[in-house]
């Protein structure tokens, strides 16, 4: 009855059935836990509601009194009474707050109960002694800041009468000293001697007092910030020596009226380091005070720890009652666990059953049979075996694989039959070994061959000897790697007739049913190799006859280059020829002044004035040297540069240019303004070729500015960086450029000037220059008139 019912249902039904009887024993699982659980709420609820809240409230006491003791050092170091009162409001908050929190605590022993407040009575009485100790060392510090401040003003008044005294008996040595020179006798020398030695003893004097005074200052002045009270002993120590010495020196001046003020300096210095009301007196006050405080300090430490033992005291009943009901609760849950682990070992036993005995033997079993026809069939074998499966929806699958392996096979040999047919190219089929399992016409044709010579034959023999290894290494290649999926290559065929033509073969392995063989696709190319050969031919003349002319454009470039460094060469010339006048007076002031200064060198010698030739010959030298830099600047302007860019600082090129220009600006009365400071810019140029970019563009302004009678003349020089550029800007206050020649200001022997007085090379020479350091010019007019030239160029690396 049992089995003919399983065969009725399908694998649904029988899979429903199997796990609702496992949904059940979990639910009942389920319901046992919850009802053990819930008889354990009543404990959960009064460890929730009672024992939580007060560890709760015995943390919050815990951090209260970690504030008390952690502000509590604050009121001793309180810098001032503000700072002060507000420390102490603060903790009269905690202290009411920490007896709130430990009232909520509600010990029922009487006695912890009356230790707690007498402790909070005795910790408030401990801060409200810490305060007036602060109180009293904030007294004494206001007093003592106050002769630190006196002390300074008394010092520097100390200072300015000492330095009178010491310079009146250095001006009394002077004097004695001339006296004895001039005495007559012996007796007016010896008075002259006695006042020396006199002078001599008062000055000493007046140096100690002034030494002692420093001492003295600097010992109160250590004894301010002294830490210690034996340190500030030490000082006093040594100030009451300095102070005896101070007044011996003293008494030697106490009949001088011109040191009245000096005794009331010292004096006030004195009543400031003795006495009660004294530095010394004062400092140890506060440290004795300092002192008290860190003990008051101790003393609330060891008050709170003793109020948190007695409150650990009720932590330790809360934790107790806390720990006896989760034993309560351990017992319970245990009794719960062991009834689960007793369901769910039932539950595991009955899904194991369900899926060894029925998921794995029945269903699992066939699918593994089914899935293996599968693998195999879509591998390519269409005639594996498919097993019989049954009548449930195992079975159905089966049944519809089994008709999709035989319509995959008529439909495979179907299309393949219509490819070979109708294929434009050769195919052929081969083993491993290269022996040929099927051809197509086309290969007939191509191999002019009979079908009975080819089937059976080696691929291999219908190409040339030397080129059969590498055919069968190409195929092996294909045939066993992985990482080629085709090998296309050119071979030489051979025909029936012993004819040789090029073929173009392209091997691919092909999967048979479950055979793996190697399709070879060939194609004459005679045609194509026919029409390389002549493509290559026209290649190698159009070849030829460019290299030819990139010879000659080679030859053309080189020739226009070395004309372009001439004309560059030449209108650094005409530039110099230009400047002649000015550079022959720059030469001929230091050449006057060397001859006058020969003239008075010659009167000296002869007068026998050696002292005063000498200076004559230094400001010759110097001139020598000044003209020597001059000439040489010249040179280096004016000889050959080189093309190869390398760091040039732009600030000396400037001012290089307008040292050569400096009579023109001088002459036409122009002002230069310097727009930039002395950092450097580096750039990535040639200086004299720059130099001579910057004399055109400066000397063009020149002659701008000369082309107005009125008006602002100056010249405006600016040098900005960027971020990977540096920019110079020349500006001047000329008529600025005609709006018709903008465009052609750079054009080569275009001139604005009159006939004789310009080429109209400079702007294009430089225009080529700033071009070759891979710069940029550009020329527009100025927002306030003139003209605006721009340079820009790259900044240097490293």
């Amino acid at each position: 009855m049992m089995p003919s019912f399983f065969t009725k249902i399908g694998i649904w039904e029988r899979l429903l059935l199997a796990f609702s009887t496992i949904a059940a024993i979990t639910v009942l699982s389920v319901l046992t836990a919850l009802f053990l659980l819930e008889s354990s709420s009543d404990i959960f609820a009064t460890i929730t509601e009672k024992n939580l809240p007060e560890l709760a409230q015995v943390a919050d006491v815990a951090e209260t009194s970690g504030q008390i003791i952690a502000i509590a050092p604050n009121l001793a170091s309180a810098p001032d009474e503000d700072t002060q009162k507000k420390i102490r409001a603060d903790l009269d908050v905690l202290l009411r707050q920490f007896s709130a929190e430990v009232n909520l605590l509600g010990s029922t022993n009487p006695q912890l109960r009356r230790e707690i407040d007498d402790l909070l009575v005795h910790l408030n009485d401990n801060l409200f002694s810490l305060q007036l100790v602060v109180a009293d060392r904030l007294r004494e510090e206001r007093r003592l800041q106050k002769h630190m401040e006196r002390l300074r003003w008394l010092y520097s008044d100390m200072l300015e009468e000492i330095e009178p005294l010491s310079q009146d008996l250095n001006y009394n040595f002077d004097a004695d000293i001339d006296r004895i020179r001039g005495a007559v006798g012996q007796g007016e020398k010896n008075i002259a001697v006695a006042r020396l030695r006199s002078n001599r003893m008062f000055k000493k004097i007046v140096d100690r007092i002034g030494s002692s005074g420093d001492l003295l200052v600097s010992l109160l002045l250590q004894a301010s910030s002294a830490q210690t009270v034996a340190h500030v002993d030490n000082l006093a120590a040594l100030a009451s020596d300095t102070i005896a010495s101070l007044r011996l020196n003293l008494e030697h001046f106490s009949e001088e009226a011109s040191a009245l003020t000096l005794h009331q300096v010292f004096s006030e210095v004195l009543s400031r380091a003795e006495g009660a009301d004294g530095v010394f007196a004062l400092k140890k006050r506060i440290l004795a005070n300092n002192l008290k405080g860190q003990e008051i300090l101790t003393e609330n430490t060891i008050i709170v720890g003793q109020l948190r033992s007695a409150i650990r005291k009720i932590v330790t009943r809360t934790q107790d009652e806390a720990l006896s009901a989760a034993a309560v609760t351990k017992d319970k849950l245990e009794h719960a666990r062991w009834a689960q682990l007793g369901l769910v070992f039932f539950s595991l036993i009955i899904a194991s059953c369900v899926l060894w005995f029925y998921v794995r033997g029945s269903i699992v079993a066939r699918l593994n049979a089914l899935a293996t026809s599968m693998q195999a069939i879509a591998g390519g074998d269409l005639k594996y075996a498919v097993p019989e499966a049954g009548d449930d929806e195992i079975g159905k699958m089966a049944g519809a694989l089994r008709v999709f392996r035989d319509t995959a096979q008529e439909v495979e040999e179907a299309n393949a039959q219509a490819i070979i047919d109708n294929a434009a190219v050769g195919l052929v089929i081969a083993d491993p070994d290269g022996v040929i399992r099927f051809f197509n016409t086309m290969a007939l044709s191509l191999f002019d061959s009979e079908p009975h010579e080819m089937i059976g034959q080696q691929l291999f023999s219908f190409v040339t000897e030397p080129e059969r290894q590498a055919f069968s290494d190409a195929c092996s290649l294909v045939f066993f790697s992985k990482d080629y999926s085709q090998v296309v290559a050119l071979y030489c065929g051979v025909k029936r007739d012993g004819s040789e033509f090029p073929m173009e073969a392209v091997i691919r392995p092909v999967q048979q049913r479950a055979q793996r063989n190697l399709l070879i696709t060939l194609h004459d190319v005679t045609e194509r190799e026919e029409a390389q050969e002549l493509l290559r031919k026209r290649v190698r003349q159009k070849t030829d006859h460019l290299s030819r002319i990139n010879v000659k454009l080679r030859q053309e470039v080189r020739e226009r280059r070395r004309v372009q460094d001439e004309l560059v060469q030449a209108g650094k010339l005409a530039a110099l020829g230009q400047l002649s006048a000015g550079i022959a007076h720059e030469l001929n002031q230091p050449l006057s002044a060397i001859r006058y200064y020969l003239h008075n060198a010659r009167l000296l010698i002869e007068r026998g004035k050696l002292d005063l030739h000498q200076e004559n010959i230094e400001k010759i030298d110097e001139l020598s040297a000044r003209m020597a830099g001059m000439i040489n600047h010249l040179k280096k302007f004016a000889r050959l540069p080189s093309n190869k860019l390398h760091p040039v600082d732009v600030v000396p090129v400037i001012e290089q240019s307008l040292a050569l220009l400096k009579s023109r600006i001088k002459e036409d009365e122009i002002e230069i303004e310097r727009r930039y400071d002395d950092a450097p810019h580096v750039i990535s140029a040639e200086d004299i070729r720059l130099e001579q970019v910057l004399v055109n563009i400066i000397g063009n302004a020149i002659d701008a500015i000369g082309l107005q009678n009125d008006g602002e003349r100056k010249i405006a020089v600016d040098v900005t960086d960027a971020e990977e550029n540096v920019c110079i800007e020349i500006v001047d206050t000329g008529p600025g450029i005609p709006p018709e020649v903008k465009e052609s200001i750079f054009d080569p022997f275009y001139t604005t000037k009159e006939v004789g007085k310009g080429l109209g090379l400079g702007l294009s020479i430089s225009y080529n220059i700033v071009k070759d350091m891979r710069g940029e010019i550009n020329a527009v007019n100025a927002e306030n008139g003139g003209t605006k030239f721009v340079l820009s160029f790259q900044k240097a690396v490293g």
